[in-house]
């Protein structure tokens, strides 16, 4: 079961977003454009391109990392690196519910529910 943060608007409904780690968001650069988060996309694509560019200044066109005989800056950079590619799973979802929130979307109730439509569905009977 996961925890759910249902958030109500007065004419479009409820709309529930999963607590937590979102698992599609570090592998899915297209992720913030489908939960309308525009802003948070063209960020994204900036820094990936900084960064990719970073990279090749480092590596060239061996695109990779020696780990075995990485310097000091190359070992750090990988780990800014990775950091930055994992950080929408542990924020992407809170993005998205202050995200639904500028848009007129009301914190309703959290509840436990297996996925979305079950979480909606326990909302709306307790509403009842």
């Amino acid at each position: 079961m996961n925890s759910f943060k249902i958030f109500k608007h007065q004419e479009k409904g409820l709309i529930a977003v999963k607590s937590g780690f979102a698992w599609l968001a570090p592998f899915n650069p297209f992720w913030p454009i489908f939960r309308g988060l525009w802003m948070m996309f063209f960020i994204y694509i900036i820094v990936i391109l900084i960064v990719t560019s970073i990279d090749f200044s480092l590596y060239g066109f061996n695109g990779y990392i020696d780990i075995k005989n990485a310097n000091d800056s190359q070992l750090i950079f990988l780990i800014i690196q990775m950091s930055l590619f994992i950080s929408p799973g542990f924020k992407g979802n809170e993005w998205y519910a202050k995200n639904l929130q500028k848009k007129g979307y009301n914190f309703n109730c959290s509840v436990e529910a297996n996925n979305k439509e079950e979480a909606i569905f326990l909302a709306t009977k307790s509403a009842i």
